[in-house]
């Protein structure tokens, strides 16, 4: 696990900037003591914790493909529209011509 944690100045440090130090511990509790003996006399607490992502696939790759799924899905349409337009072209204007009806037509 992954381990977010502040380091705050304590009274006896003087003034310095927080900040936040991102360790790898088996637990919280672990992640604190080392960063509280590498900062002695600074408040430390835990803010958040978080799995390593594992080297081969993250989030990102999960979006990408996606976009990749989507991208081949409207080559796919063009492709069905390129190759079969004889059928598609009647059916749009006929398709066309019905919601004219429908729409202009006295109900």
């Amino acid at each position: 696990m992954l381990y977010d944690i502040e380091v705050r100045p304590g009274p006896d440090t003087g003034f310095f900037q927080y900040y936040t130090e991102t360790v790898e511990a088996a637990t919280s509790h672990d992640a604190v003591a080392r960063v509280q003996r590498a900062n002695p006399g600074c408040q430390v607490r835990c803010c958040r914790s978080y799995n390593k992502s594992s080297g081969s696939s993250s989030s990102s790759d999960v979006g990408d493909l996606g976009g990749y799924l989507i991208l081949g899905a409207i080559l796919f349409g063009i492709w069905v529209v390129v190759e079969y337009w004889w059928i598609i072209v009647p059916l749009a204007a006929i398709a066309l011509l019905g919601w004219l009806y429908l729409k202009f037509s006295d109900n």
